[in-house]
C-alpha cells in the first residue's frame, strides 16, 4: 500500500476534518454534561455513559466519513461516486465552517465556565483569604450501603478517620466531626451545608461492607456550584492495609484538587498506619462512635472496646490515648474513683506518647492527666504541643482554652475558643461554651441566648442546651429564677441520672433559699455515683449557704484526702469562712498566701486582674479583724486604683457595661468602709440589673460581705431581697406540685 496516496485519499474524503470536528464537539458535550450534572442532580453514572458513547462514536464516524460522501443527491457510498463529479472540496469548506463554529462555542463555554462556575479556581491565588476558602472542607458521614445496619459504626468511623487524616494537615481547614455529622441522613442542598459549616468544599461518599469485601465511593464537590471536582470508587479486600491505603489515596486526591502543599511531616502523618490488625481497628471504630454521648454506659462500652483494640494490637497508640481520655470522662460523668482514674489515665497516656510522640490525641490525654493532678503549667504546655500537632481538632482547642482561662490568659483563651467554634460551629457543646463566653465576658446576652435557642432547635436531644439556658436565665439580664428552675428540672426529668442537671437544680434551689431541696439532689448524686466527687462538692455548697461551716470543713477534709493537698487551693474561700467564724484570722491569711503566693507575699503590688482583687478583699477583711490599720489602708488604696482602671477601660471601650461599672465601684466602697453606698449598689444589682443568682450563699459564706451587716441599711435590703426570692420560690413550688414532684420535706430549710 502507498501510504502517501492513502493519506491523500483521507484528506480528499475529509476524514481528518470530520475527526477534528467530532473531537471538538464530543469534548464540548462531555464538558457541558460534567458542569450541569451537579446542579441538576443528574446521577454520577450519566457522565460515564456520555464519555463511553462519545468514545464509541469516534471510530464509527471516521469509518462513515471514509465510506460515504455527502452529495447534492444525498449520502452515497464513496466508491459509487465518480471522482470527476465529487464535491468533497465543497464539503471540506463546510466542515471548516463547522469546525470554526464549534471551536467558537467551545471557547465561549470555557470562558463562561471559568467565570461563573469556577470562581475559586480563578481567584485561588488572589489572596490568603481565598486560599483558606479553597482549602476548607467538610467530610460528611459516608452512607452505610451494607445490608447489615449494625455496620453503621464502621461507615461513621471511617468517615471520622478520614476527617482526622485531613485535619492533621495545617494548611487545611476541616469542619469538626460534630458539625459534619449533624447532616447525617439528611438530603439537604450541599451549598446550604457548605454555607452553614463555613467551608468551600465537601467530601461525601458511601461504604459497602460485605463479607471480606469493601467498596468505598468518594466524591469531592465544590460548594459554590455543585461541581464534582473528583470522584473514585475503591473495590478492595477488607484488610486493615487496604482501608488505610484508601484513606491515604482519598486524602491525597483531595489535597491535590485543593492545591494544598504538603510538608514533610504531613507526608509522614498521611502514610502512618495506626494499627495492623483489622479486628483492633473495628473495635476502635465502635468505641469512637459510642463515647461521644458522654453517657456513663456508653463510656464504659467504649472503654471495653478500646481495651479490646489494645489487646489485639498492643502498639495501637491512639487507642491508648482515647482510653485515657475516656477514663477522665467517666470520672466526670459516672462512677469511678479518683485514685483509680489517675493511675489509668497516666499509664495509658504515657504509653500513647511512647508509641507515637507526634500524635495530638496522645498529648491531649497526657494533658488531661496533668490537669487531674492540678499541674496546670504542664497541662498548658502539653496542650500547646497537642494543638500544634492537630491544629484542626476542636476538642483539643477547647481543652487548651479552658486551661488558658484558668491561668488568666484571657485573650489567648478567647482565641482558642473562637477557633474551636469556627472549626465545629454546630457542636452543641462548643456553641454552649461560646454562648457562656459571650454572656459572662462580653455581656452579649441576647446573642448568647440566640445561640442557645438555636442549639435547642437543632439538637433537641442535647441536654447541655437546656442546662445552658437555665444558667443564663437565672442571672443578668433576665433574673428569672423560677423559669430557670423549670428548664433545669425538665432536663432532669428527661434524664434523671444526669449529674449536670442535678447540679443545676441544686444551684437554683440554693438561689431560692430552698436548701433542703438542694441537699436532696446533692445526696442523690452521691448515692448514684459514690466514687464521684460531684455529690460531695454539691453538699459543700449547701452547707456554706446554711452557714454550717463545720460540715463544710468536714467535706473539704474528705476531698483533700481523695485528691491531695493541692485541693485546698480551690476551696480557699470556703475554708476562710470556717476560720473567720472561729476567729482564726491568721490561718485565713495563711491560706490566701498559699493560694496567691506570688501576689500576697508583697502586698504593695498593684492589682492587674479580678483574681488579685478578690485576694486583696479577703486579705483586707481578715487584716481589719487583726487591727492591721496600715496594711488595710494600703490595700484599700490598691483596690480603688484598680476600680479606676476598670472604669477607664469600660469608658475607652465605648460599650455600655452598667453591670461592670457598678461591680467596679462596689469593691472600692466595701474596701473603704462606704457600706451604705455598697448596699445601694447591691440593690441595683438585684432589682434593676436582675442579678439574682447566688445571693443566699454569698451573703452567708463570703466574708467580704460581712462588714456590710454593720450598716443600718443592711437589714431592710436583706428583707426586701428575701421577699423577692420568696415570690419566685412560690412559683417553683406550684410547678413541682403540678408535676407531682413536690416532697413535703423540701419545705423546711
Amino acid at each position: 500500500m502507498n501510504i502517501s496516496k492513502f493519506i491523500e485519499e483521507l484528506k480528499r474524503r475529509n476524514v481528518f476534518k470530520v475527526a477534528v470536528a467530532y473531537a471538538i464537539a464530543g469534548w464540548l458535550i462531555i464538558q457541558i454534561v460534567t458542569v450541569i450534572e451537579g446542579p441538576l442532580n443528574i446521577p454520577d453514572w450519566f457522565d460515564t455513559i456520555v464519555i463511553v458513547v462519545v468514545g464509541i462514536g469516534f471510530p464509527l464516524i471516521l469509518l462513515f466519513a471514509w465510506a460515504f460522501e455527502l452529495t447534492p443527491y444525498g449520502i452515497i457510498k464513496s466508491q459509487e461516486v465518480d471522482i470527476t463529479k465529487s464535491v468533497t472540496d465543497r464539503t471540506g469548506k463546510k466542515l471548516n465552517g463547522i469546525i470554526i463554529s464549534v471551536l467558537s462555542i467551545a471557547l465561549f463555554f470555557v470562558v463562561v465556565e471559568r467565570i461563573f462556575f469556577a470562581k475559586a479556581s480563578i481567584l485561588e491565588d488572589a489572596s490568603q483569604t481565598t486560599e483558606m476558602e479553597t482549602a476548607s472542607i467538610a467530610v460528611l458521614p459516608f452512607v452505610n450501603m451494607s445490608s447489615d445496619k449494625e455496620n453503621e459504626y464502621f461507615s461513621d468511623g471511617l468517615s471520622e478517620e478520614l476527617l482526622n487524616a485531613l485535619a492533621k494537615v495545617e494548611e487545611m481547614q476541616v469542619a469538626g466531626r460534630t458539625s459534619s455529622f449533624k447532616f447525617k441522613g439528611m438530603n439537604e442542598n450541599l451549598t446550604e451545608i457548605g454555607s452553614e459549616l463555613g467551608v468551600a468544599n465537601i467530601l461525601e461518599g458511601s461504604v459497602r461492607k460485605s463479607g471480606n469485601r469493601l467498596r468505598i465511593t468518594a466524591q469531592l464537590i465544590r460548594v459554590s456550584d455543585g461541581f464534582h471536582m473528583w470522584s473514585e470508587t475503591y473495590d478492595r479486600e477488607l484488610t486493615v492495609n487496604d482501608i488505610f491505603d484508601i484513606q491515604e489515596e482519598i486524602s491525597r486526591h483531595v489535597m491535590e484538587e485543593l492545591k494544598v502543599r504538603l510538608l514533610p511531616e504531613d507526608e509522614v502523618q498521611l502514610a502512618a498506619r495506626p494499627t495492623t490488625d483489622i479486628e483492633a481497628y473495628n473495635a476502635f471504630l465502635e468505641a469512637t462512635q459510642r463515647e461521644i454521648t458522654y453517657q456513663p454506659e456508653d463510656l464504659e462500652f467504649a472503654i471495653q472496646k478500646y481495651k479490646d483494640a489494645i489487646r489485639l494490637d498492643p502498639t495501637f497508640a491512639e487507642a491508648y490515648a482515647r482510653l485515657a481520655i475516656a477514663y477522665r470522662n467517666l470520672h466526670q460523668n459516672g462512677n469511678i474513683n479518683a485514685d483509680e482514674t489517675k493511675i489509668l489515665m497516666r499509664e495509658n497516656a504515657e504509653m500513647a506518647i511512647s508509641l507515637d510522640k507526634d500524635l495530638g490525641k496522645a498529648h491531649q490525654a497526657l494533658a488531661a492527666y496533668y490537669d487531674f493532678e492540678f499541674q496546670f503549667e504542664k497541662t498548658e504546655e502539653t496542650l500547646k504541643n497537642a494543638v500544634q500537632l492537630a491544629p484542626n481538632d476542636a476538642s483539643i482547642r477547647m481543652d487548651y482554652q479552658s486551661v488558658l482561662g484558668r491561668n488568666n490568659k484571657v485573650e489567648e483563651s478567647r482565641a482558642q475558643l473562637l477557633k474551636a467554634y469556627e472549626l465545629d460551629p454546630l457542636s452543641p457543646g462548643i456553641s454552649s461554651s461560646y454562648a457562656y463566653y459571650l454572656a459572662s465576658v462580653e455581656n452579649r446576652y441576647e446573642e448568647a441566648m440566640a445561640i442557645i435557642d438555636l442549639n435547642i432547635k437543632k439538637n433537641p436531644d442535647f441536654n447541655g442546651s437546656y442546662y445552658s439556658k437555665a444558667w443564663l436565665l437565672r442571672d443578668v439580664p433576665y433574673g428569672d429564677l423560677n423559669n430557670a428552675f423549670e428548664f433545669a428540672y425538665e432536663g432532669y426529668l428527661n434524664d434523671p441520672d444526669d449529674i449536670d442537671f442535678m447540679w443545676m437544680v441544686s444551684d437554683i434551689a440554693r438561689d431560692l433559699n430552698m436548701l433542703n431541696l438542694a441537699e436532696y439532689f446533692g445526696n442523690k448524686i452521691s448515692e448514684l455515683y459514690p466514687e464521684n466527687h460531684a455529690g460531695r462538692r454539691n453538699l459543700l455548697k449547701t452547707s456554706q449557704t446554711r452557714g454550717d461551716f463545720k460540715t463544710a470543713k468536714m467535706i473539704l477534709d474528705e476531698l483533700v484526702e481523695i485528691y491531695g493537698e493541692r485541693t485546698i487551693e480551690f476551696f480557699v474561700i470556703e475554708l476562710i469562712a470556717y476560720h473567720y467564724e472561729r476567729e482564726e484570722y491568721q490561718q485565713g491569711i495563711d491560706l490566701l498566701k498559699k493560694r496567691f503566693p506570688e501576689f500576697l507575699d508583697d502586698i504593695e503590688k498593684e492589682i492587674t486582674n479580678f483574681d488579685q482583687q478578690t485576694a486583696y478583699l479577703f486579705y483586707l477583711t481578715l487584716a481589719k479583724k487583726m487591727g492591721k490599720t496600715e496594711e488595710t489602708e494600703l490595700i484599700a488604696n490598691r483596690i480603688c486604683q484598680y476600680t479606676e482602671k476598670r472604669l477607664s477601660e469600660i469608658e475607652d471601650s465605648g460599650r455600655s457595661e452598667i453591670y461592670n461599672e457598678h461591680d467596679a465601684k462596689l469593691w472600692c466602697q466595701v474596701a473603704t468602709g462606704q457600706y451604705d453606698e455598697a448596699i445601694a449598689n447591691l440593690e441595683i444589682f438585684h432589682f434593676e440589673l436582675n442579678s439574682k443568682a447566688n445571693w443566699p450563699m454569698i451573703l452567708n459564706s463570703e466574708i467580704v460581705y460581712y462588714p456590710l451587716k454593720e450598716s443600718p441599711a443592711y437589714k431592710p435590703f436583706e428583707e426586701k431581697l428575701y421577699a423577692d426570692l420568696a415570690q419566685m420560690r412560690d412559683k417553683v413550688i406550684t410547678y413541682l406540685k403540678e408535676k407531682g414532684e413536690w416532697k413535703q420535706e423540701w419545705t423546711l430549710n
